[in-house]
């Protein structure tokens, strides 16, 4: 009996070391609304690190042309910013595509003729320039040049120029005599008559000089006076106001969400620039093996809320290589503030999200345990009502590239921008933008002020007294340019999913 109970043992230690045996196994399943991932033990020999040495060893080199994803689905073979020219991930070239849980890796031919390394996209869409300007109304055809006819000339054309009034006399006289001896000038000599010879003397009366006047007399003026000597003039002086200050920044409870630290205002509108240390105490980086790749906000003391788009490729493997940083400012740095680090044990997705019109870009991470509330950790305020915001200005926060295509910045970046009403949005898309501009679409942004590549998941907020997340960063063109803003997820129309889903 006890030496069944010990072979009854020893075999169970060996599935267990032969990975027979799983505490707890990635699994994945899908709900009425959602796609659900749950990641298993990283520590188990199935873990994703070794499941991800098999598959970079084992992936095929494509010939250029037809591919088939991991998923079964038939693609062709593009580069990773070609299969995904709207949404705002970071600028990964084609061999860091695993970090969104891509592992179909294949080659192509670029225009030039070179061989490039790309993935296997179902969806591949041509590249969309962040340049391009919506075409000018059509303009009404000219007639050529040679053919439109000339204006004809008046033979009295200039006319002369008037020298007097038109009430004057007819002829004009002259305004002023010739000048003498100019060429071909003929003065006028006056008629000849005969004088007498014995001529008087001409004799001019005496000149009499008018009375001299006596000298005027100036009348003396009073001496100035300063005005404080003036009648009425208020002897009191009147209190000096001194310079508006600032108020000083309120201490807030840590279980208070929305509640910024430092100054709660907007104090100033700025074209992006750094966030303050512990700024944003809700502000979430999401890493894949140490590789930072997307932004999200922490929701409350488990739950963080990101961009389905960030997660949308991965599996239930690649749920337990996730780690998210809580209270960071400096992503590449340790020494400046101790951020927190936790795991991920599941992922949520919306179950209608579409890569290609982009519709239903939300998604839920659950943390592997509860965060402690503190001054550098603490939740964000979800809305509690559908306003569409329009005409206010938000703040939208991450760790994207501060210009188009240029380097991400390790510094948290903070930047305010206007909200649109969807109306102006549409019109300055038209049909640029992939599936339209939908009521659960949030439109903000201006010229030179916008998210950018690598800000996807991050959140859009503005001040109500407490601040509020109204928007998730999802997709655009370009990044900055005034003619296309930036497209976000708009919270309050996923207020029922995000309940359903947190419980």
């Amino acid at each position: 009996m006890l030496l069944a109970r010990y072979d009854l043992l020893r075999l169970a230690v060996f599935f267990l070391a032969t990975g027979c045996v799983s505490a707890a196994k990635p699994r994945q399943y899908v709900t009425e609304d959602a796609v659900v991932l749950e990641g298993g033990d990283r520590n188990s020999p199935n873990s994703l690190e070794d499941r991800a040495k098999r598959q970079f060893s084992n992936w095929p080199a494509i010939t250029v042309g037809p591919c088939y994803t991991s998923k079964g689905n038939f693609g062709r073979c593009t580069s990773f910013r070609q299969c995904f020219p709207y949404f705002k991930l970071p600028e990964l070239n084609n061999w860091e595509s695993w970090v969104l849980g891509m592992y179909d890796t294949c080659t192509y031919f670029t225009a030039t003729g070179k061989q490039m390394f790309g993935v296997c996209c179902d969806m591949p869409t041509e590249e969309v320039s962040s340049t391009t300007t919506p075409s000018p109304p059509p303009q009404p055809p000219y007639p050529p040049e040679g053919s439109r006819p000339a204006n004809p000339v008046p033979p009295n054309w200039p006319p002369p120029l008037p020298t007097h009034p038109p009430d004057h006399t007819v002829p004009p006289l002259p305004t002023h005599p010739p000048s003498p001896g100019y060429p071909g000038i003929v003065q006028p000599q006056p008629p000849t008559t005969s004088r007498p010879t014995n001529r008087p003397p001409a004799t001019r009366p005496p000149a009499t000089r008018p009375p001299t006047r006596p000298p005027a007399t100036q009348p003396t003026r009073p001496p100035v006076r300063p005005p404080s000597q003036w009648p009425g003039y208020p002897t009191t002086k009147p209190p000096v106001t001194a310079a508006p200050t600032r108020p000083p920044s309120v201490e807030v409870s840590n279980q208070q969400c929305g509640a910024k630290n430092g100054y709660q205002d907007q104090e100033r509108i700025v074209g992006g620039q750094n966030a303050d240390l512990g700024e944003w105490p809700w502000i979430v980086a999401l890493f894949n093996s140490g590789r930072q790749f997307c932004g999200g906000s922490l929701i409350d003391n488990s739950h963080i809320l990101t961009a389905a788009h960030c997660v949308a490729h991965m599996s239930a493997w690649d749920v337990a290589r996730l780690t998210v940083h809580l209270g960071d400012h400096n992503i590449k740095s340790t020494q400046e503030t101790r951020h927190l680090v936790k795991k991920v044990k599941r992922v949520v997705r919306h179950r209608g999200f579409d890569s290609t019109t982009l519709y239903n870009d939300i998604a839920i991470l659950t943390l592997e345990s509860p965060v402690t509330f503190s001054k550098q950790i603490r939740a964000i305020c979800l809305p509690t009502s559908g306003g569409t915001y329009a005409g206010k200005i938000a703040t939208v926060i991450g760790w994207g590239s501060l210009s188009e295509s240029g380097p991400q910045p390790s510094i948290l970046q903070e930047v305010n921008i206007p909200v649109w009403t969807n109306r102006e949005c549409r019109g300055k898309y038209g049909p640029a933008a992939p599936g339209g501009i939908v009521e659960h679409f949030l439109c903000a942004g201006e010229d030179r002020r916008d998210s950018c590549s690598g800000d996807s998941g991050g959140p859009l907020m503005v001040n109500d007294g407490k601040w509020t997340q109204i928007g998730i960063v999802s997709w655009g063109i370009g990044c900055g340019k005034g003619q296309y803003p930036g497209v976000y997820t708009r919270v309050t129309a996923f207020l029922p999913w995000i309940a359903k889903n947190i419980k």
